[in-house]
């Protein structure tokens, strides 16, 4: 009689988790969705998050917002998406240069992505770009290591992640030392590279691509291929730079503890829009390119992405500050 009830009893438990599985996977998500960004609105993150998130509410039918946490080196939005309840309604709109080489750039890194986070899917490629100011008598990457090498009082900018790797390995595989100066936004930075307080900058494709247009940069060399919209901006290396290459690619990362549900329903989400030729399009002016893939798939790529920043600092001879 005991076994027979107990029997019963886990009947019904499991009939019940499964109900509340199928009408969680069936409801989700049934309101707002919030897209968190370590990056000040108009920056080139904020542009291709803005992107994402109207896209996205077209896909499930619900409102997405962008919420601008810039600040720490994006570690605001890390905390501000890690405190969040792990239901699938906060998602971080995240760059490899955080989740892969945060470790490796700051002695402060107060999270781990592979135990903390669950990546959703891959976005995008998106380029970087060494840059200087318009008026600069700089034309080359080997114009500015000249320069560099006989000016003991050089100065670069720095905003995020990756204008701070891909600095430092400039300066160790040129040879070239510069004093780094710290900005909250690479908007912040941008009065101090066009009239020549900075010698340098890497700045991110979007935004690089916007300041082109109005003539207050000018683009020496891209950290990874080619941008489409910029052809003749040659890469670090065929600029002479052997052994300068790394990529940086965004992702959508949620709490660990999200249930599989609704990060499978943006994984599909995510993976429609980068297949759309609009975003193929929107991408390419952008200096990007779509990704797509599965949260299963993610655990390899950021693995290897987390060992690809390890060498990244090796080389550079980064230590993390």
């Amino acid at each position: 009689m005991k076994r027979s009830l107990l029997k019963t009893l886990v009947t019904a438990l499991m009939f019940g988790a499964l109900s509340l599985s199928a009408t969680f996977a069936e409801e989700y998500p049934d309101r707002r969705l919030t897209l968190v960004v370590g990056f000040a609105a108009g920056s080139g993150a904020d542009v291709l998050t803005r992107y994402y998130a109207s896209k996205l509410s077209l896909e499930v039918g619900q409102p997405v917002i962008v919420e601008n946490r810039p600040g720490a080196n994006g570690a605001l939005a890390v905390q501000a998406v890690l405190q969040s309840k792990p239901d699938g309604y906060t998602l971080l709109f995240a760059p490899s240069a955080s989740m892969s080489g945060g470790k490796f750039l700051y002695a402060n890194h107060a999270y781990d992505s592979q135990k903390d986070f669950v990546v959703a899917v891959p976005l995008l490629d998106n380029g970087f770009v060494l840059a200087v100011g318009a008026n600069s008598p700089v034309h080359s990457v080997a114009e500015l290591t000249a320069l560099l090498k006989s000016k003991p009082t050089a100065r670069y900018g720095t905003a995020n992640s990756t204008g701070i790797a891909a600095a430092q390995l400039y300066k160790t595989l040129a040879g070239v030392t510069a004093t780094q100066v710290a900005y909250r936004t690479t908007a912040d930075a941008l009065p101090d590279l066009a009239d020549g307080t900075l010698d340098f900058m890497f700045l991110d494709g979007v935004f690089a691509l916007s300041q082109l247009k109005t003539g207050k940069v000018r683009l020496l060399a891209t950290v990874g291929s080619r941008m489409e919209a910029a052809p003749d901006v040659p890469t670090m290396e065929e600029a002479g730079l052997k052994g300068y290459n790394f990529s940086v690619w965004w992702m959508i990362a949620l709490p660990a503890a999200t249930p599989k549900e609704p990060v499978d329903r943006l994984n599909a989400a995510f993976n429609r829009i980068s297949k759309m030729p609009e975003t193929k399009s929107f991408l390419a002016s952008a200096a990007a390119t779509p990704l797509t893939g599965t949260p299963q798939e993610m655990v390899g790529k950021l693995a290897r992405d987390i060992e690809t920043w390890r060498e990244l600092a090796r080389a550079g001879g980064i230590k993390p500050q």
